[in-house]
């Protein structure tokens, strides 16, 4: 053995085995204990919880290789930017993503070609990684949530879409590793690729991805992505 293996490889197979042992626990009170009517539902919620959790660490690796062989998105089509960006923000739920958005230049108008599906999970986690990760104790002290900013670019052709990255305690390693290799689980709770996928996503669409400089002590994210060509249309 080289003894070269990437430190975050080796923590994927704690990652993946973490949902197992609740189940595991679970499976035996099932099987042996005495578990009846609300305590036996819990144990086959707290089953499906982990179930689901261990599927979306699979869909990760999946969605990473195909990304690195060029096969990450699916059908294209117009898709409406603001509905695009509030449906983001009602599926993560207030507990999860704690964020304002602001449009400019009509940029509530905007519409993107591409996979929808794709396009949905880029925006969800670029509002996870520009929201607090402490919004419960950040209402309680008054402190106002981050905003990210929607404007379009009319002479370049594209969207852009910016906001404060507030979680870049949880990166590992300089900053610019954030989207070059998978982050700890408390960068998503999953196998940590979800900076790096929405990257390739990103530029699977035409568009950019980057951390800009900032005067601040709170470094930036902007996303660039092309405008749908209405007149092309």
């Amino acid at each position: 053995m080289s003894g070269t293996t990437p430190a975050w490889m080796g923590k994927w197979a704690h990652d993946l085995r973490e949902p197992l042992s609740p189940m595991q626990s679970a499976l035996y009170l099932l099987r042996y204990g005495e578990s009846e009517g609300a305590e036996r539902d819990e144990l086959f919620d707290l089953i499906d919880r982990q179930i689901r959790r261990l599927v979306s660490m699979i869909d990760e690796v999946n969605d990473w290789v195909r990304a690195d062989q060029g096969r990450l998105l699916h059908i294209r089509g117009p898709v409406e930017l603001q509905l695009l960006i509030e449906g983001c923000l009602s599926a993560a739920g207030a507990s999860a993503v704690d964020i304002g958005v602001e449009y400019r230049d009509g940029a509530d108008r905007a519409r993107i070609n591409g996979d929808a599906s794709r396009l949905a999970s880029l925006f969800s986690t670029m509002l996870w990684l520009m929201s607090s990760p402490s919004p419960g104790v950040d209402a309680k002290a008054g402190v106002a949530p981050a905003r990210a900013v929607v404007s379009l670019d009319r002479e370049a052709g594209s969207i852009l879409f910016e906001g404060p990255l507030l979680r870049a305690s949880g990166i590992r390693g300089s900053i610019a590793n954030l989207f070059a290799e998978p982050q700890p689980a408390s960068m998503g709770d999953g196998l940590g690729l979800r900076a790096v996928i929405a990257l390739a996503i990103a530029q699977g669409h035409g568009g950019e991805l980057v951390l800009l400089e900032d005067a601040s002590d709170t470094p930036m994210l902007r996303l660039s992505l092309p405008l749908l060509d209405e007149e092309a249309e």
